[in-house]
């Protein structure tokens, strides 16, 4: 059974998190059926090992093509049995490999005292990082077998996995890196924030707390077995939109379906900065920060509107941007916003602006802040506003296309820098995607904030003018 040289680095690398594939026909399932086989066949075989194989729906993991037509090929020769009613593989060892669905997330509930030594998941875009991270738990061994994780993947900029693998990907294109594939990363969650490192982080009694993870990317090209049979595929593929083309056959996470964008493309390049660049005060007046905070009710964890933290440090030159793009509940908005404000690089203080969506829902945004900063004294955020600071409402009736529009002169004449980190990245393709069209299951809350941030002065003015008038 011949291998490509990307599954062969899937199936020997010894990362416990590993992503497998990033474009189409990479050989992505093939190489995720055939990567738990260590453990239950062969001369080393473990009956006591429980595998688990994931896909979203239960038509997709039968459907042509699917999980349960690949495991068929594979496992069949090797004298395992599927078991329909429990729909699990048995092999003659006693191992058993899974094929399971988490169609609605009340379902979670059916795995709550699953066991697995292995895990793997098939298109995982379409999961949630709580999904994943819940598998991961049930992750617990008692047969002497390391806990693994594999994910596979198509490219997708608005799914939980873009953030984890940004590490290995050119930040300007959004290709994979591939110098770093395959590189093992070290991560360790808190509050549920990566915290990443190049080594493994032990706890103070020597016990190691950290995840590894790594990327390995795989295309079309690199799948012999397909170009040979198929060859009319990769035309298919040569043949899709300039955007989908990029996605599917280059693998560029940073493409979008969307092809009637605002702004060209030439005024997005080069524009990425190292956080050493990013500008730090020398005198009381020389930087503005200007910090804004565009809400969402998070309800969806994978296609709801994005929460957008963004601070705009504005200099005699240029302006630079760092920003905070997650979907998360409310309360969390409220708790990263102090977090943010906090970071070494734009701590805020006297004399800089901050302000908040203030329509709808988000009224009560500023209200949870003042009480938050009440009892969390600590942060520099509320020590601004124990000083003072205003936290200015933003009530912009303006719809949202036109006021993300008015940064076109800045992004024309190419005055804004951003720090190169996942958030700002979002942010940048989403300005990158931008048509000016509403439309459902559009993401342009960071170009909203950004645009923002750029007003706040005006919205500064107009909010003390009001309060005047009420007078």
């Amino acid at each position: 059974m011949e291998v490509s040289e990307p599954q062969y680095k899937m199936l020997s690398s010894s990362s416990e998190f590993l992503l497998f594939g990033g474009a189409a026909s990479g050989g992505k399932s093939w190489a995720l059926c055939l990567d738990p086989l260590r453990h239950v066949q062969g001369k080393h075989a473990t009956p006591d090992a429980r595998c688990a194989l994931f896909r979203k729906t239960h038509p997709q993991l039968m459907q042509a093509g699917g999980l349960f037509d690949t495991t068929t090929k594979i496992y069949t020769p090797l004298g395992a049995k599927f078991n329909h009613t429990r729909s699990e593989w048995t092999f003659p060892s006693g191992a058993k490999i899974g094929l399971n669905t988490l169609q609605h997330e009340k379902d979670i509930e059916q795995y709550l005292g699953a066991q697995w030594d292995w895990v793997g998941i098939d298109e995982s875009a379409a999961f949630s990082l709580q999904n994943v991270m819940f598998f991961w738990s049930r992750c617990r061994s008692k047969s002497g077998i390391k806990p693994n994780l594999r994910l596979t993947a198509n490219p997708d900029n608005s799914s939980f996995l873009y953030p984890l693998i940004h590490w290995w990907l050119d930040s300007e294109t959004g290709y994979p890196n591939y110098d770093k594939a395959g590189v093992i990363r070290h991560f360790v969650t808190q509050d549920d924030t990566f915290i990443w490192s190049d080594d493994p982080v032990f706890d103070d009694k020597g016990v190691k707390i950290s995840t590894s993870m790594t990327f390995i990317p795989a295309k079309i090209t690199d799948n012999a077995h397909l170009m040979k049979s198929d060859p009319s595929y990769y035309r298919r593929l040569m043949s899709l939109p300039t955007q989908e083309r990029e996605r599917f056959l280059e693998g560029s996470w940073l493409a979008s379906s969307n092809t009637g964008t605002e702004w060209p493309r030439e005024c997005f390049t080069d524009l990425f900065i190292p956080i050493e660049r990013f500008p730090t005060p020398k005198h009381a007046n020389d930087i503005v920060r200007m910090f804004a905070v565009d809400a969402s009710k998070g309800k969806s964890e994978r296609k709801g509107d994005y929460s957008a933290l963004v601070c705009l440090a504005q200099t005699a030159e240029l302006a630079y941007v760092d920003a905070d793009l997650k979907r998360r509940p409310p309360g969390q908005i409220v708790e990263d916003l102090f977090l943010f404000c906090d970071q070494d690089h734009h701590r805020i203080r006297s004399g800089d602006l901050i302000g908040v969506e203030s329509t709808q829902f988000q009224s009560i945004f500023r209200d949870l802040i003042v009480t938050y900063a009440e009892s969390h004294k600590e942060y520099a955020l509320s020590k601004y506003i124990a000083a003072g600071g205003l936290i200015i409402p933003i009530e912009d009736h303006m719809n949202k296309q036109m006021r993300i529009r008015r940064l076109d002169q800045r992004i024309r004449q190419r005055e804004m820098r951003y720090l190169e980190n996942p958030g700002t990245t979002l942010l940048l393709n989403q300005l990158k995607q931008f048509d000016g069209i509403p439309g459902v299951g559009k993401h342009d809350d960071g170009p909203d904030a950004l645009a923002m941030c750029t007003q706040l002065p005006r919205y500064e003015q107009e909010y003390w003018e009001n309060l005047r008038k009420e007078k």
